[in-house]
């Protein structure tokens, strides 16, 4: 049994803190905007959006279109393990600029495969299988080397992307579908990918550190993946991640029908799912400080009780905007924990050794939480006509991941091993 003395985390705000971040910040940005417009980004907070559209023009009911998130989860299920291992061996940079480009041709694929239900699923599978690179196992990686005093705010700051992806992509690709219709909003996102997003990845992004120092963890330290599987830390980090998003992905890819068959106005609902994105962005960097500054078991336990109460309040609030803006920043401010959580906590508990190994076997229990959330969702809906029945499902999720990932222990310090990852 590996036997490793507990450590307490480092603290954020000293001078090795700012010396990382003034080394690293155009990875953080780089990084920021690869996650945003990645598989568990926009196509993720932007898949609510097409869901009315797309019924309406082609017949298909709200379950069929939610296995398409389906879909898109299965390439992460499948391939995110072996991702990580390649990442650890052969480096972050090419594989995101590889993995960007094909993203690009995924949403472009989604455009040209509209009117067929098959080949639109085909075309959710070809972005996944694609866009693999783009999942925050690649993103976060080199921060994760970067920082070590500051890495909580650092990954807090590089996964705003997502919020900040929540925040903009609502309004304005409800915008480019009423003008152009879904297959418009496809080949919108595709160009974003190829003229905002990849230059910047390509001029900012950084492996890791360029020399070793004590600021930087090293890296080779820590858990191999075997030794990882074998811990209690690890199946109760992936049974309470998977959890998590099948209740958020579910809650998330569903706001806008929701809301809009609770009176709300296509647009106005679409705007309220835009606020989801303030909360996230807050969520990420107030998040990210307190994983610095306290332990990541308490930060758990705190913050995943927030989305219970937010479907609760959603549930109760029926035409009550204020009840509704509340609950949206509630969930909005969780969202932004999960991939935080997951990658602090696999850092700290498993260390760098085959850190890509490892959070790609936890991202594949993210990913099949979210292959399942949505269409379970949808299909709830299908079979009552209410969501009633999905928000009680998510409340009990959120609960249980919060028991399990606040019950963590104490983090272990890191070490080296010579066993093969």
């Amino acid at each position: 049994m590996d036997q490793r003395v507990a450590a307490k985390p480092q603290v954020t705000a000293t001078p090795s803190a700012l010396s990382e971040f003034r080394r690293g910040w155009s990875s953080v940005l780089a990084a920021a905007l690869g996650v945003g417009v990645g598989t568990t980004g926009l196509p993720f907070y932007s898949f609510g959006l097409f869901i009315a559209p797309l019924s309406a023009a082609y017949g298909w009911s709200r379950g069929q279109i939610g296995l398409g998130m389906t879909c898109l989860s299965l390439g992460a299920i499948l391939l995110s393990p072996f991702l990580g291992t390649a990442i650890d061996r052969l480096g972050v940079r090419r594989i995101a600029l590889v993995s960007l480009a094909g993203l690009a041709v995924g949403f472009a694929l989604l455009a040209a495969a509209l009117g067929s239900l098959p080949a639109f699923y085909a075309a959710w599978i070809a972005l996944a299988f694609l866009g693999v690179g783009t999942t925050p196992i690649t993103w976060t990686r080199p921060i994760a080397l970067l920082f070590d005093r500051g890495r909580g705010l650092a990954l807090g700051l590089t996964l705003l992307g997502t919020g900040l992806v929540a925040l903009t992509a609502p309004p304005l690709l409800a915008a480019v579908i009423a003008i152009w219709g879904p297959r418009g909003g496809y080949l919108a996102m595709a160009g974003v990918v190829v003229l905002v997003v990849m230059p910047v990845v390509a001029a900012g992004l950084r492996e890791g550190p360029s020399g070793r120092s004590d600021a930087v963890p090293h890296p080779r330290s820590g858990l191999t993946r075997q030794q990882a599987l074998r811990s209690r830390q690890f199946w109760q980090i992936a049974i309470g991640v998977f959890l998590l998003i099948v209740a958020q992905s579910g809650a998330t890819v569903h706001l806008v029908p929701f809301l809009a068959d609770h009176g709300l106005t296509p647009g106005l609902a679409a705007k309220m799912a835009g606020s989801l994105g303030i909360s996230v962005i807050v969520g990420r960097v107030v998040i990210g400080l307190l994983l610095d500054l306290l332990p990541g078991t308490l930060v758990a336990r705190c913050v995943l009780l927030m989305p219970a109460a937010a479907l609760a309040l959603l549930f109760l609030a029926g035409p009550s905007l204020p009840m509704t803006a509340l609950a949206i920043l509630l969930l909005g401010f969780a969202a932004g924990a999960e991939t935080d959580l997951v990658a602090y906590l696999t850092s700290r508990y498993f260390g760098m050794r085959a850190y890509g190994a490892i959070y790609g076997l936890l991202m594949s229990c993210f990913s099949l939480g979210a292959a399942l959330g949505a269409p379970l969702a949808g299909w709830s809906f299908d079979l009552t006509n209410s969501y009633d029945g999905a928000i009680f499902g998510g409340i009990a999720c959120f609960v249980a991941a919060a028991a399990l990932l606040g019950t963590l222990g104490a983090y272990p310090t890191d070490r080296v091993d010579e066993e093969p990852a």
